[in-house]
């Protein structure tokens, strides 16, 4: 088992496909990071209007001087917008599919069975390197998004609390991610193929959450008190607060961490002893 995780290891560290994703995703933080930058100097008059299809008509004024847009921006929101927000979750989803699924097609897995290890210690290995470099892929856009949002709107923007409530967040995000991360991986077990796996991760991703929610509604509708968004991996994702993080939300979340990680890894260790390699 030792060997099989050093040869994940091994693999992962040569991989194209996290490194094109997670560059992807620090690029699309920066992008929009600079894209605020320009608004907010076209704002302040410092850049002439319409640059860059920034317009300004007429500018804001707070005590005698224009303001820009990163005067109602909170880094920590930010960061929030981009892990919570289905930014993080979707990048980790495509690259896990890429990462499990690929294993499927070239034969790698099939391989690694015919060498002699279990079919348990085959998806054992692939499931625990999913989780682990998702973990880094997610601590990475986490750090991405606080550096260039204190970068961008300047250290005096800092709050006191920040990197306390930038830990907590990050903390939090990476517990969540540890189920999340092994729900995109059992449904790649059972997908077997790219384009269906990327496809349902990226419904999951987007619109699990709305789901959730409309289910939540209907529960409430026939009177039972029951929220699925409370126990939905992707729901929790989306709904952790990125300060002033509760006791109940943080007992909530574990008890959610551990359910998701315990059927996702059962589910797809039953399926992957039964099912062809």
């Amino acid at each position: 088992m030792f060997n099989l995780l050093s040869s994940e290891l091994y693999k992962w560290r040569k991989s194209r496909a996290f490194y094109i994703c997670l560059l992807s995703a620090l690029g699309c933080m920066v992008i929009i990071w600079l894209s605020f930058l320009l608004e907010d100097q076209v704002e302040r008059g410092n850049i002439e209007s319409g640059v860059m299809g920034f317009a300004v008509i007429e500018p804001d004024v707070k005590d005698g001087e224009p303001t820009g847009i990163l005067d109602d921006l909170d880094i920590m929101q930010m960061i929030q917008v981009f892990v919570g927000g289905g930014f993080s979750t979707l990048f980790t989803a495509i690259f896990i599919c890429i990462w499990v699924i690929g294993e499927y097609t070239n034969g790698a897995v099939k391989n690694t069975v015919g060498k002699g290890y279990s079919r348990g210690e085959a998806f054992m290995a692939k499931y625990i390197s999913s989780v682990v470099t998702a973990q880094v892929m997610n601590l990475a856009i986490i750090l991405g998004a606080a550096l260039t949002g204190v970068a961008v709107m300047g250290s005096a923007r800092v709050k006191e609390t920040f990197w306390a409530d930038c830990l907590a967040y990050a903390g939090m995000q990476l517990m969540l991610g540890l189920a999340y991360a092994g729900v995109i991986a059992m449904i790649c077990e059972f997908a077997r193929n790219l384009a269906a796996g990327i496809g349902i991760s990226i419904l999951i991703a987007a619109l699990s959450s709305t789901l959730a929610s409309a289910a939540d509604l209907l529960f409430r509708a026939v009177h039972i008190h029951f929220k699925v968004s409370d126990y939905w991996i992707v729901s929790m994702i989306e709904h952790c607060p990125y300060t002033g993080i509760r006791m109940e939300f943080v007992g909530r979340a574990v008890f959610v961490t551990v359910m998701w990680a315990a059927v996702s890894l059962f589910v797809g260790l039953m399926h992957f002893q039964k099912a062809d390699v």
